[in-house]
């Protein structure tokens, strides 16, 4: 009786500390899509000493790391996560991620490779491995990946069709890119009219270039692109090729 009654008290107690263990995780999750990573760490932390067996804690460490700009060990822990979850593909695709931002290309292929083979069907694995492949210098397959993720609802579809259209750029297919642009431009996305600028430029054709550039500063005044459009207005403008 004392035995049962005893296994019966550690299993609770086992619950308890898994159900613990989750709470945090959550926590740290929740902290962590707020931008306060300092309170996630914290309960990531916290998780894995509830159970060393939460092993999702192990990838939002990662992440924390990764907005922390602490490359080394945010690779650290994707590659606990990897060790510890071999068959799931989050560690490796967050991984390729990380190769890719501090230029490692042909690593980030592996990894995106191996985080395709665990889930085929999922289109950000097809948009990263996209990346991966432009940014290793194989424009061939990286539009293959682009096409087949830009076929994707949302924000997926919307960035693979914006990197397949600097792919057409890249191999002198111009008026493709522009075909693929015009219609996101017309929506109001600000980036499709940069992509335009690209385009107009490569062309010579700098009326449209210009107001490409003019239609983008209104759409988005302080963007990625804001001090770039600016210098070309200004390098126009002083070498005589266009004139408002």
């Amino acid at each position: 009786m004392f035995i049962i009654c005893f296994v019966c008290l550690f299993s609770q107690s086992m619950n308890f500390d898994e159900l613990s263990a989750q709470l945090h995780l959550e926590t740290g999750n929740a902290y962590l899509s707020q931008g306060l990573p300092g309170q996630a760490e914290e309960e990531f932390l916290l998780a894995l000493e509830i159970s060393e067996d939460c092993y999702p804690a192990l990838l939002g460490l990662g992440n924390v790391h990764l907005v922390l700009s602490s490359w080394n060990r945010a690779e650290e822990y994707y590659r606990l996560y990897i060790e510890a979850c071999p068959e799931d593909y989050r560690g490796y695709y967050e991984l390729s991620n990380l190769l890719l931002m501090i230029n490692s290309p042909d690593y980030a292929l592996i990894m995106a490779d191996s985080a395709f083979l665990r889930a085929p069907t999922n289109p950000e694995i097809w948009l990263l491995s996209g990346k991966a492949e432009l940014a290793a210098g194989d424009t061939a397959s990286a539009e293959m990946w682009f096409i087949k993720s830009m076929q994707t609802q949302g924000s997926i579809g919307i960035e693979s069709l914006i990197l397949l259209a600097s792919v057409y750029r890249s191999t002198s297919r111009g008026a493709e890119a522009r075909e693929l642009l015009l219609p996101l431009a017309g929506s109001g996305y600000a980036p499709a009219y940069w992509g335009l600028v690209q385009v107009y430029l490569t062309w010579d054709d700098y009326m449209r270039a210009v107001d490409a550039i003019n239609n983008y500063l209104i759409l988005s005044p302080n963007g990625p692109y804001a001090d770039s459009a600016l210098m070309v207005l200004e390098e126009l403008g002083e070498s005589g090729d266009y004139m408002p």
